[in-house]
């Protein structure tokens, strides 16, 4: 339903106007009747119609009058002029006044009621198109923040053209003095209160608390900028004069870090970038502050670290880094664990002192990690598998995250890898005596017989069957020979030479001497004894 009044300073007119017409029905309520142009203004005060009907020639304030007022202070009532005049220079007029029709009095009731049809068909489209205009007006003003945030990271990120920068500057309301400008980054190390899950509701609490104590310092106290990031960061952008803008960061950026963990119980690094005399350089200053934050892979967390304190590349120690490796791997072939947690914690602190990139020091690391993987693969392993590793390395921000991670991933697989050896080996020592145990006859096996047989050294081999045995080759070969001796003694007719020689020795007399040298007894005795039903075990 919309409002209309109607303006005539002819009551009979304005009478005849209200009586004959069923407002309701074609959409309208008449809420007002005024004897002059003035009486209807001064009524707009307290209530504003939708539509006016008024005629030209009235006292005080005639129509055109009224019409060029409200034009001028309200744009959204339309006005009907209605008039017995039809001098032309008021048709006139009334078009400049943007009036929606003019008729000439008298107006028939059908074309009234035509000229309302029309006039309510064209407001419902307007109203149409000013509710939809304030819906994406409160949608765009719901995603001012948002908005404001992507550009803000845009800005840091890539090329904005410098109308687009005015623009967005001035529909976020923000403001940098100049006359150079720089950017930070902020990001969150370690949450000191102790809670179940990093994904929990206080996790993002815990941000927004960090957010608003950086907002308050930076911008709301200092005039810069701040504003979060995709990747859970905080960005800064920071303006002043060059001699002492580095300065006035990195004091801003000490205090936000204390208050933070002090209020909040959170511990934050932050990196700095270096000043530029224009916005669109912005771009420079916050790839370079980026940078610094990812140096604490070398000076460690909760650090404040500026680009210009930082030397890329240009480590002062040289790294030997294949030495290193030997070493490591060495110590883990060797099972030394406490031997490799000490090589790996020197050589953590060699690349932390060589002052290298930290893209390189991410290159020794995995460089090393394929060492690590082609052992595994050596201790018959699916190497595959271990070389999911070679990324993960990129997780970690600090050296000596790296160093918890390599000594927990090394002495884990140092683990499996003596399992599968252990394994190995007793598969191994199995097959040899089954081998010794089908050739024990032959008196001329020997060690290197044995060890060729299960692919080992000799030397190795004599040293791992002693060490699992508990005896050397020699004398488990005896030991073997001489007990299948005593039962061929004790269940057989066969001559102690027959019976040397079904053992493996060649000559009969050095065979006694060794059975006599374990038992004791001559073979000829043993005989005698166990026939009498003497035990001899």
């Amino acid at each position: 339903m919309y409002t209309l009044i109607i303006v005539d300073d002819e009551e009979a007119v304005r009478e005849s106007i209200r009586n004959k017409m069923n407002w309701e029905s074609h959409g309208f309520e008449l809420i007002g009747s005024y004897g002059d142009g003035r009486e209807a203004w001064d009524s707009l005060e307290t209530r504003l119609p939708d539509v006016i009907i008024t005629d030209i020639s009235m006292p005080h304030m005639d129509g055109l009058a009224l019409a060029a007022a409200v034009a001028d202070h309200y744009r959204d009532i339309t006005v009907i002029i209605m008039t017995g005049f039809g001098e032309f220079e008021y048709a006139k007029q009334a078009v400049k006044l943007k009036v929606y029709d003019y008729v000439m009095k008298p107006v028939s009731h059908q074309e009234f009621t035509g000229i309302l049809h029309h006039l309510k068909k064209e407001l419902d489209e307007r109203r149409l198109r000013n509710e939809d205009v304030s819906r994406l007006q409160s949608q765009l003003n719901m995603s001012l923040p948002l908005l404001r945030e992507q550009f803000l990271e845009r800005l840091v990120s890539s090329e904005v053209k410098k109308e687009e920068i005015r623009n967005k500057f001035a529909l976020f309301h923000l403001s940098l003095s100049g006359p150079y400008y720089v950017a930070l980054t902020l990001d969150v190390e370690e949450f000191l209160y102790h809670f179940e899950a990093k994904i929990s509701s206080e996790t993002e609490l815990l941000r927004f608390a960090v957010y608003n104590i950086v907002h308050e310092i930076f911008e709301l106290e200092q005039g810069g900028i701040v504003f979060r990031t995709k990747d859970e960061k905080i960005g800064i952008i920071f303006s002043g004069e060059l001699s002492s803008l580095s300065l006035a960061v990195q004091k801003y950026a000490e205090q936000a870090a204390q208050c933070i963990e002090k209020y909040v119980k959170v511990r934050v690094s932050i990196g700095i970038g270096r000043p530029y005399p224009t916005v669109g350089e912005l771009t420079k200053s916050y790839s370079e502050a980026v940078s610094a934050l990812d140096y604490r892979f070398l000076v460690g967390k909760n650090k404040i670290i500026s680009i210009e304190d930082i030397v890329h590349g240009k480590g002062q120690l040289q790294v030997h880094h294949a030495e290193w490796e030997r070493k490591l791997i060495a110590a883990l072939k060797t099972g030394n664990k406490e031997l490799f947690a000490k090589l790996l914690g020197d050589w953590i602190n060699e690349l932390r002192a060589s002052q290298s990139s930290v893209d390189r020091c991410y290159i020794y690391v995995q460089r090393f990690l394929v060492s690590i993987i082609q052992l595994f693969e050596d201790s018959g392993h699916d190497a595959m598998e271990a070389a999911d590793i070679l990324g993960q390395v990129r997780a970690y921000t600090t050296l000596d995250e790296v160093k918890v991670w390599l000594e927990s991933l090394c002495l884990q697989l140092f683990e499996q890898v003596i399992l599968k050896m252990e394994q190995d080996v007793d598969s191994l020592l199995t097959r040899s005596e089954v081998y010794i145990l089908e050739n024990y006859a032959n008196e001329n096996l020997s060690l290197g017989d044995v060890a060729q047989h299960v692919y080992m050294s000799m030397n190795y081999f004599s040293g791992l069957f002693k060490q699992k045995k508990g005896q050397s080759f020699i004398e488990f070969v005896t030991r073997i020979r001489l007990t299948k001796a005593k039962e061929l003694l004790s269940e057989t007719n066969l001559k102690a030479y027959e019976i040397a020689s079904k053992v493996g020795y060649g000559d009969p007399q050095y065979f006694s001497v060794i059975f006599k040298r374990h038992h004791g007894m001559t073979p000829k005795e043993y005989r005698a004894l166990s026939r009498e039903g003497i035990s001899l075990d």
